[in-house]
């Protein structure tokens, strides 16, 4: 079977600094290479140079130089959001690079592929099926569609795909309601950590011996992550158990707000305007020294919440390469991850408990999927900082209660979440597809691990 991967033209694909969506095209790839020849296309503005020597033989990586008008609207659009709100999201804009899709569904009519799988990017599945009028097309959408997507436009690129998968149940169940005319060729694949990163034990007796318990957040440093509402709570735990550190990993990475809340949902988006106000003149200000680095960004408001007694007890990591990050699992005690958002999938929570860590977080889009409530973990509902900061204080304070669900935690992430099993579901259903059949991916999830 020959398989290709579209990945978005800002995914980066190789380690180690990948994006979330590079992960999955590198850590599906590789098992479903052992197999069949896979194929991986991205943007080489964003690769180094020695990329395909970092995929090896078993990926071939395709990579497209990127268009100069293409590029000069992705940079305009970006700037003029800093200046003012949009409402359209370029993530399912005609506007998206559209070049690239077109060099790419260009040179897949001389692979040949059996089967082609477009990440995220729907607008370009009419000019792949164009131009590969017999291969069999999947999408793979990695975050809900919002109201303010051209939800016409969606529906015409829809009629081009054969499989649409998702990365969770949340947002197949969004998904088929909006567009219950792919109902019957909707599936979830989830996204999955790769076994051989967390194959060591996570070691309790350090943890219980050692005095200052460690907290651990990794992702976006982005208001729809709700590092604010963790930072909140953490005030009221230092309160309560003054021996514990709190490090926040991951880039400032403000996401558009158009890309992450509907904007239809005029509650939400007031309750969160403020994170998104606009400070050019402060910005400016900051790149010619006058301001610190962060001035006018989420990263400082957050670091203006803090007490100074609070802050001593709380680090910034920011982007850290993925080694490093493997770490700070393995030598956390708890790990936390409030999204006020839907989140469609959370791929740190999944990766703390394979090394682990039991998980705190928010009862917030496909969470409810991946933590198991009172087994490996607590969800407590979104933007309560009182509830997060309770069920923290809990797993502090009784050593027994976090290994346990450490230890159950790992059990449930390295039995589901793992990207050998998912190849393995995935590459049944292409068959399937290339034969002629329709049937689901396969149960690869709600597996409990009680007895």
């Amino acid at each position: 079977m020959r398989i290709a991967f579209v990945n978005q033209p800002f995914d980066v694909i190789v380690p180690p600094f990948q994006s979330s969506i590079g992960i999955y095209t590198w850590g599906i790839g590789r098992p479903l290479a052992k197999s069949s020849e896979v194929i991986a296309y991205g943007l080489k503005d964003f690769h180094p140079e020695n990329a395909s020597q970092i995929c090896g033989p078993s990926l071939h990586l395709r990579l497209i130089p990127s268009g100069r008008m293409d590029s000069l609207v992705f940079k305009a659009h970006k700037k003029l959001g800093n200046l003012i709100q949009i409402s359209s999201p370029i993530s399912s804009s005609d506007l998206l690079f559209p070049k690239y899709g077109r060099q790419v569904a260009e040179d897949l009519r001389k692979q040949e592929c059996d089967v082609i799988h477009i990440h995220h990017c729907s607008q370009y599945a009419p000019v792949i099926r164009a131009l590969n009028p017999k291969a069999k097309i999947v999408l793979q959408i990695h975050a809900e569609w919002f109201s303010q997507s051209n939800f016409e436009a969606l529906r015409r690129r829809l009629e081009s795909v054969d499989l649409l998968l998702t990365v969770s149940d949340y947002i197949g169940r969004k998904t088929r309601r909006d567009f219950p005319s792919i109902a019957d060729r909707c599936e979830t694949l989830y996204s999955n950590i790769d076994s051989e990163e967390f194959q060591r034990e996570k070691d309790y007796s350090a943890s219980r011996q050692r005095k200052e318990k460690r907290i651990l957040y990794s992702g976006a440093i982005s208001p729809h992550k709700g590092p604010h509402v963790l930072l909140d709570a953490f005030s009221m735990v230092v309160k309560e158990y003054p021996d514990v550190h709190l490090e926040m990993v991951g880039s400032l990475a403000n996401y558009p707000l158009e890309e992450v809340f509907d904007m239809k949902d005029r509650t939400t988006i007031k309750e969160v305007a403020h994170f998104y106000a606009k400070r050019p003149v402060r910005r400016l200000m900051a790149r010619f020294g006058l301001e610190p680095g962060d001035a006018g960004t989420y990263q400082a408001y957050l670091k203006s919440k803090l007490t100074s007694d609070i802050a001593e007890k709380v680090t910034f990591t920011g982007f850290i390469a993925r080694q490093d990050l493997v770490d700070r699992y393995y030598g956390a005690d708890i790990f936390v991850f409030p999204p006020i958002w839907g989140e469609g999938f959370g791929l740190p929570p999944v990766e703390a408990m394979a090394a682990g860590l039991p998980v705190v977080g928010s009862r917030s889009g496909a969470l409810p999927e991946t933590v198991a409530e009172g087994e490996t973990g607590f969800l407590v509902e979104k933007k309560d900082p009182r509830a997060l900061a309770q069920q923290i204080l809990r797993l502090l304070k009784d050593d027994d209660l976090r290994e346990k669900m450490g230890r159950a935690a790992r059990k449930r992430a390295l039995s589901i979440f793992t990207w050998e099993r998912a190849a393995s579901l995935l590459e049944e259903q292409y068959r399937r597809l290339l034969s002629g059949q329709r049937g689901r991916v396969g149960p690869q999830h709600h597996t409990s691990v009680a007895s």
